[in-house]
């Protein structure tokens, strides 16, 4: 499986952050902030591959010059903490050619400026094993006229027939109703990440073959026993690829480990749900077939028995017409309606019999199938507990060696 990775970042002027100097970087070309004069030149920037523009419905195509989209951005966000790009940074699965990774970040970036953003995105790629790109995102809405819009706006509220509520007259004899401010766009709600993370993963799996899909869930949403590793970056990669050390690297490499080994426990007690499934099939359709047997045998025993009462029966009627003679047509079909009554009740009886067998039967299936499930859940839980008790102890591993270097020390010194 491929790696999923998405991070949202706001960028803005109370870190003293600029969206000039930020845009020439990720794209690596050199822009002027009109606001400042300052130019920021990355022209000699290497590890990019590709970048662009790409513009919402409303914004004028002059901002399809990075430079001239960030200093309008700059131009209207005058606050000191003003908020002036939202990024997006995504990992590109390494599965995908340069061609797949460029159409599904395009893929992603349309989605984007369909809700009215403005994106400038870029490609990097340093050969490392890490493709990603970097999508700066406009916090402001563009009006129809090609303004910027508000980061908020006046809503009035209404009753239940859908009218202004009145609240009083001011001082300049202007009726005053209730109202309220909300965000003009709903960009910086909490559900909006969760969103984009899964239209990336669609974006994606639309080119990955199945077994390299990805997944923007969490280990814990997919109920997996995986431990998620940390996002090292690209200045610990460096140190690692140099024969240092990294905290990051190393962390990642021991999780890595733990995961392969709480995998193989995993595939374990996959293999032994397998088994027991395997198991109470078998059972089953042995029970089955024996309950079957059985069911055939009472049908078959029902059978005979009503065969013989209405022979019985009917015997018993020929001997009886044999000794009236000439006894009157009412006493015949009195005795045939009593045989018919006496054969019905017989067949009621067989049936009610043939019920209480195959309530004996379904109430016989549904406590093996009980057994059975409770005896499953007793080793899932047992195999969790060994899972769990694994990872205590490789977590206590490190506490206890460094015990025990520390005894060594001690008695070393006291030795001396």
């Amino acid at each position: 499986m491929s790696i999923y990775h998405l991070s949202v970042k706001i960028g803005g002027r109370a870190k003293g952050q600029s969206a000039i100097a930020a845009s020439a970087y990720r794209s690596g070309e050199k822009l002027k902030d009109s606001e400042t004069g300052l130019t920021s030149d990355y022209s000699r920037k290497q590890r990019i591959v590709c970048c662009g523009i790409a513009l919402c419905e409303n914004a004028p195509e002059e901002y399809a010059n990075r430079e001239t989209l960030w200093n309008a951005v700059h131009k209207i966000e005058k606050a000191k903490d003003a908020r002036l790009w939202r990024e997006i940074e995504v990992a590109l699965p390494r599965e995908l050619t340069l061609k797949e990774q460029l159409h599904t970040v395009q893929d992603f970036v349309k989605y984007l400026t369909k809700k009215g953003m403005c994106a400038d995105w870029s490609i990097h790629d340093s050969g490392d094993g890490n493709p990603h790109a970097h999508i700066m995102l406009t916090t402001r809405s563009i009006l129809p006229n090609g303004k910027w819009a508000g980061k908020s706006r006046k809503v009035y509220d209404l009753d239940e027939n859908g009218e202004r509520i009145f609240q009083k007259i001011d001082k300049t004899g202007r009726k005053q109703y209730k109202c309220h401010t909300e965000s003009y766009n709903n960009w910086n709600d909490k559900e909006r990440v969760e969103e984009w993370r899964a239209v990336w993963e669609e974006c994606c799996n639309v080119r990955l073959s199945e077994q390299d899909k990805i997944d923007h869930r969490s280990y814990e949403r997919q109920r997996k026993e995986q431990i998620p590793t940390i996002h090292e970056g690209y200045y610990a990669r460096k140190i690692a690829s140099q024969g240092r050390y990294s905290e990051l690297v190393s962390r990642n490499d021991e999780i890595r480990q733990r995961n392969s080994l709480l995998e193989n426990i995993e595939n374990q007690v996959n293999a032994i749900e397998v088994e027991i499934q395997q198991l109470m099939s078998e059972q089953k359709q042995k029970k089955g077939s024996a309950l079957n047997e059985r069911v055939a045998e009472l049908l078959a025993r029902r059978k005979r028995t009503v065969d013989r009462r209405i022979g019985e029966l009917e015997r018993g009627v020929t001997n009886r017409e044999r000794t009236a003679g000439s006894e009157d047509s009412r006493v015949t079909t009195s005795h045939q309606r009593e045989t018919d009554g006496i054969t019905a009740a017989i067949i009621r009886q067989a049936d009610l019999a043939i019920e209480g067998t195959d309530t004996i039967i379904r109430q016989s299936e549904t406590t093996i199938t009980s057994a059975a499930t409770n005896r499953r859940e007793r080793e899932l839980a047992e195999q969790r507990l060994a899972i769990e008790k694994s990872r205590r102890e490789r977590e206590e591993e490190p506490e206890a060696r460094e015990v025990t270097e520390r005894k060594r020390k001690t008695s070393h010194y006291h030795g001396r």
